[in-house]
């Protein structure tokens, strides 16, 4: 999917899921970000963070990303991935995977 903004950033970029070694990866592709506090990014079943998954930390503001998924969640419940700004529970983009 395809980054839209967020109401508290902007996110550009591409999200892309992939089965690596027996292990689910989010990858995150030429990914350009608003630098913000406390930057995760979620997998999600809705465009808010509602019900999710925390991927852990943004890595980088730019380039290329990539985020190992644990467990084998169900990726046709699982169809947002976000970046999210944890402490101010603010929705900095979200990607509508496919």
């Amino acid at each position: 999917g395809t980054f839209m903004n967020g109401p508290y950033g902007g996110v550009s970029g591409k999200a892309k899921i992939y089965l690596q070694g027996g292990k689910y990866i989010l990858a995150l592709e030429n990914i350009s970000v608003i630098n913000g506090p406390d930057l995760h990014v979620y997998l999600s079943k809705e465009m808010q963070p509602i019900n999710f998954i925390d991927l852990g930390k943004l890595k980088s503001t730019s380039g290329n990303q990539l985020y190992e998924i644990p467990g084998s969640p169900d990726f046709k419940e699982y169809t947002f991935a976000l970046v999210h700004c944890q402490l101010y529970n603010h929705l900095f983009g979200s990607a509508m995977l496919k």
